[in-house]
């Protein structure tokens, strides 16, 4: 009766080892084969698309801005060159006055009649001489007598040509065309030698004057275009006439010369406004501000994708900024830009670029 028992048991034990295997067996197979599932379904796992863009550089023509201000190009202040009364000023302040037009005269006084003695002492020492010199031929006159008479001819000659100049000297004029800025002196008026009459401007052309650094001085070129915009809005172009050796002592700066054609006199000296000036063209790439991104150590940059269908980051330094976008410079022509879809891919990613002409139909 007890073998029985001990009989029963051990079949019974050896039952269930028997139906637990069977089951645990089908357990490994069915986890093997869930895993294989879901390898296959990560590597059916579709790519990010992206939308890219061919980059193409094109020519940037940058300026420099300065400011600046308006300035005569030419300026001269009128000064007696003899002593005596002014008679007449027949030029009156702001106006335009051509090249030799009478600005002031002064009286002759006494000038004529020293000039008329002195044309009649001019006359008799030149008789003086020729007798001189006929008695020299005949040997009644020694060459030394001859030759004060020559030397005292000449001295009647010298006073006569300085008394002239003084009487040209009481009438004084416009050395070139300009405005009569100034006038010193009225009818009545004694001067003396030195004594200012009047200052006259050129305004045409006119300068508009500016400072640039020495990082920028060497860009700059004599003859190159220009502008100038006036705090009204109004806009003059010239062309760059001069350009400083030497910089200011205390700013470190270059003095730039743009000569503005003004023939109407309408831009007066002293207005202030902003020189743009032309700097060397250089090829960049300009981008939308949204295609800019930030690496993991801060620096500003692209994403692209290369010839492996790979996300990369380019670093890229920004130019300046325009209606038409960014201009940076960096990278280079033919490299594939992501526009759209950059924020949510990485570098090292393999996605699937897709061509935004292709998408936009442009």
């Amino acid at each position: 009766m007890r073998s029985s028992i001990i009989i029963a048991g051990t079949l019974a034990i050896g039952v269930t080892a028997w139906i637990l295997s069977g089951q645990l067996g089908n357990s490994d197979k069915s986890a093997a084969a869930n895993g294989s599932e879901v390898a296959e379904r990560k590597a059916e796992k579709p790519l990010a698309a992206v939308r890219v863009r061919v980059l193409q550089a094109r020519v940037k023509q940058d300026e420099l801005i300065v400011n600046g201000r308006t300035e005569e190009s030419r300026k001269v202040i009128l000064r007696a060159e003899t002593a005596g009364p002014i008679i007449n000023v027949p030029a009156m302040e702001g106006s335009i006055v051509e090249t030799n037009d009478v600005i002031a005269r002064q009286s002759v006084e006494d000038r004529n009649a020293l000039l008329s003695e002195a044309i009649a002492l001019v006359k008799q020492r030149e008789i003086e001489y020729r007798a001189a010199t006929q008695l020299a031929k005949k040997g009644f006159r020694s060459d030394t007598k001859l030759a004060e008479a020559r030397a005292q001819l000449d001295a009647a000659r010298a006073k006569t040509k300085s008394i002239r100049i003084d009487i040209s000297r009481t009438t004084t004029q416009a050395p070139f065309r300009g405005i009569l800025e100034t006038r010193y002196v009225e009818k009545g008026d004694y001067v003396k030698a030195g004594d200012n009459i009047a200052s006259i401007v050129d305004l045409d052309p006119v300068l508009a004057v500016g400072s640039a650094s020495e990082r920028n001085i060497g860009s700059i070129r004599i003859g190159e275009p220009g502008k100038v915009t006036f705090i009204d809005g109004n806009v003059a172009e010239g062309r760059i006439r001069f350009i400083a050796s030497v910089a200011d002592s205390d700013t470190r700066s270059f003095r730039i010369e743009l000569e503005v054609p003004n023939p109407d006199h309408r831009i007066r000296s002293g207005l202030t406004g902003k020189l743009a000036l032309p700097l060397p063209p250089v090829r960049a790439h300009v981008l939308s501000p949204a295609a800019l991104t930030l690496s993991d150590d801060g620096r500003i940059g692209v994403r692209i994708v290369d010839a492996e269908d790979i996300v990369r980051f380019k670093p890229v330094t920004i130019l300046s900024e325009s209606p038409k976008g960014v201009w940076v410079s960096g990278l280079a022509d033919g490299q594939q830009l992501i526009t759209i879809g950059h924020e949510y891919v990485r570098a090292g990613q393999k996605v699937r670029a897709v061509d935004e002409a292709a998408v936009t139909g442009s």
